[in-house]
């Protein structure tokens, strides 16, 4: 999963520090209790054209005869039965023993499900399956007819995108950590930019490995899986925004969601923009959550404070799959954790703030509008117009972290290579929740420029904290679907906003807008050095999104419960998705910045021992960025009791001025020998990148 992060936070510790009242037993009166047993069995679903897929259902043990149960439902490419095993049964466990039946299925050509591996993410087939699936678990025996669909990231995405069909037995969707902009908020491109990480190593990784449980290396492993092209030299294809993007894109589409969504959102996940723009643009029932955490899920996610989701889903599921009236449409319709403001800490576990329900956009809210000044401040009054220069160093980024997402430490290292604006000191307290806004005027001597603003805040101490940020191809700046060149020397008005925040700057700190044009390794850097230029004085602005003074009620969310885990699987080392450090590393005489990461897991499934290893390398150089370098090697190591599977993943990319050279090479061993090997080399043209 996307970023996904675990953890465990003792209840007591948890209860002293949420900063809003908990209710222990709010809703329990009128939701569904843990009152039943259950069973977990696989089996198959049968597509139309006798594809079949894995599933599994956490089946609740019926009390009095007949008894049926309402569906969730869950379709993910993230095998099921090794590598998400033990993530899954503190999630199905849950919802089973409140009444539901809990179901996962594999997605075709993945884990255990037959098929050809499909062409990309969220595919037409992956649709059409997620839609024949809905219909058949709604006449499964045990069924009550009524399904929900949900998940965190690739789940949450899928989710809305299935919503979008009207599925007749599809009565709701909660979506976690989902985008509704696949081309501009997904990792393959961030803010129109391209962009890659861990993630698409891994899934690219994964999907060349055999089905299990018996990990076959047979014909069919080999045509479906093993053969079939990386996902990432298909993306590598799709520079521009267009129809590939945005066909299931829910942001070109709102009217067509007319299924009640629950949606989820984090602080510091790159994809927290989806929640604020469905609350305004879709018409069917919807309700949002955004907290303080990252990509993970809200009981367990870091930062915290958590609170726990699950019993807020069974209230949402009972209205909507059982016909409860649990009161979840008498809530407020969004919910966002305030941040009270706080130093960098990469380490943060506890963010300091507060719950705030309000409507959105929130009434009475306002605009407060800064200026950025020719001696560095940063003013409400515009003053006279004057051009700052700024020249384009490549490997500056690091700091601000791999995408909009993740707990940051000091900014000032990126803030070296970026012109800074700020404000006096502050004599009052200013809160926002929403979108910041930029407009810039500005220009560059090259064909090609980014411009990236970060929204920060200058401590007492001097230290530099990152409150969001958000950036622009410059080739985009008219439209997305027509990116064009920039004409060297002319001055154009970008206008742009930043990725939803909350926060609240305190009196003794300065408001900091800092642009650059370079965010390594997040974005892949511009080919061409340069110096850049900034208008300042009324041409250029900062539009913050100030909320209304006023008490504001807080939500009565429950404390995190404990988990349940299984008792045939466990982690050895590397708990969760796997976590590293990122290191810089500087050659002094081939004149290039580096940027390394690596992580190891291990874990245990019913006897079968797993090792996974990952590494990751991203390099440019400041005197020539069209020389830029991305290494990535990932390894499993799969034990079983007379076999040992070992599968090889190693990609580089290089560009030039002009190109994009890709080698993807994968191989699969048995024992110590390698079976099959499988090379893909291509040369792709850049396209505005």
């Amino acid at each position: 999963m996307r970023r996904l992060s675990a953890g465990w936070i003792a209840l007591g510790l948890l209860a002293a520090v949420l900063p809003f009242p908990l209710s222990p037993d709010a809703g329990q009166t009128r939701i569904s209790a843990p009152e039943y047993t259950f069973v977990v069995e696989t089996f198959w679903i049968t597509m139309p054209d006798g594809i079949r897929l894995a599933a599994t259902v956490f089946r609740p043990q019926p009390k009095i005869g007949g008894e049926r149960f309402p569906v969730l439902f869950e379709f993910l490419p993230y095998r099921k039965d090794d590598s998400f095993y033990m993530r899954d049964y503190p999630l199905y466990a849950y919802f089973a023993r409140r009444g539901y039946a809990a179901v996962k299925v594999d997605i075709r050509g993945t884990g255990s499900s037959e098929g050809r591996l499909p062409p990309w993410e969220y595919s037409e087939q992956e649709l059409e399956d997620a839609v024949e699936v809905i219909a058949q678990l709604a006449r499964m025996d045990w069924s009550s007819g009524n399904v929900g669909m949900w998940g965190i990231s690739w789940g949450g995405f899928n989710a809305l995108m299935t919503a979008r069909r009207r599925p007749p037995a599809l009565k709701a969707v909660l979506a976690v950590h989902a985008s509704d902009d696949l081309y501009h908020d997904d990792v393959h491109y961030l803010d129109g930019v391209f962009h890659i990480d861990e993630y698409i190593l891994i899934i690219d990784h994964e999907n060349g490995l055999p089905a299990t449980p018996d990990y076959r290396l047979d014909g069919a492993y080999f045509k479906n899986r093993f053969e079939a092209t990386p996902w990432f030299i298909t993306y590598l294809k799709q520079q521009r925004d267009g129809p590939f993007w945005r066909k299931e894109s829910l942001r070109w589409q709102y009217d067509k969601l007319k299924v009640p969504t629950y949606l989820i959102g984090g602080l510091l996940d790159g994809y927290r923009d989806t929640v604020p723009r469905i609350l305004e643009n879709v018409g069917a029932p919807v309700k949002g959550v955004i907290g303080p955490w990252n990509h993970a899920w809200p009981d367990n996610g870091e930062p915290g404070p958590n609170y726990e989701w699950r019993h807020e889903a069974v209230r949402w599921w009972d209205h909507w799959l059982k016909g409860r009236d649990t009161g979840v449409l008498d809530d407020p319709q969004f919910t966002f954790f305030l941040r009270t403001g706080h130093g960098p800490d990469p380490n943060l576990k506890q963010t300091p703030g507060r719950w705030v329900c309000d409507t959105w956009p929130p009434e009475r809210g306002s605009r407060k509008r800064f200026h950025p000044g020719s001696d560095g401040d940063l003013a409400e009054r515009p003053g006279e117009p004057s051009t700052r220069s700024l020249h384009y160093v490549p490997s500056y980024g690091l700091a601000t972290g791999v995408w909009w997402g993740e707990t940051t430490g000091d900014l000032r290292p990126d803030d070296a290579g970026s012109l800074v604006f700020d404000t006096p000191v502050l004599d009052e307290t200013i809160e926002i929740a929403g979108f910041p806004r930029v407009r810039l005027r500005v220009g560059a001597d090259a064909p090609l420029a980014h411009w990236v603003a970060r929204l920060e805040d200058v401590q007492p101490d001097g230290t530099v904290a990152l409150v969001t940020g958000g950036l622009i191809n410059g080739s985009q700046r008219q439209s997305r679907l027509n990116p064009v060149a920039l004409e060297p020397g002319k001055l154009y008005d970008l206008e742009f906003d930043l990725h939803f925040t909350t926060w609240t700057f305190r009196p003794g700190h300065r408001i900091r807008l800092a642009v650059s044009n370079a965010l390594f390794p997040m974005i892949w850097p511009s080919p061409h050095p340069m110096l850049t230029r900034l208008v300042t004085g009324d041409a250029s602005w900062l539009d913050l999104p100030v909320l209304p003074t006023g008490k504001r009620n807080p939500p009565s969310f429950v404390p995190p419960q404990p988990r349940e885990s299984r008792e045939d699987a466990r982690y050895l080392r590397g708990e969760g998705w796997p976590r590293g450090d990122f290191v810089q590393v500087k050659d002094v005489w081939r004149e290039t910045t580096g940027v390394s990461w690596q992580t190891e897991s291990e874990y245990e499934v019913r006897g079968v021992r797993y090792l996974v290893n990952e590494r990751l390398y991203f390099e440019t150089r400041d005197s020539d960025p069209a020389r830029s370098r991305y290494r990535g090697e990932a390894r499993h190591r799969i034990f079983l009791p007379e076999r040992e599977i070992d599968l090889r993943t190693h990609v580089v990319l290089d560009s030039t001025a002009d190109d994009f050279k890709v080698v993807f090479i994968r191989r699969i061993f048995e024992n110590g020998r390698q079976v099959r090997e499988r090379t893909w080399r291509e040369t792709i043209p850049r396209v505005f990148q």
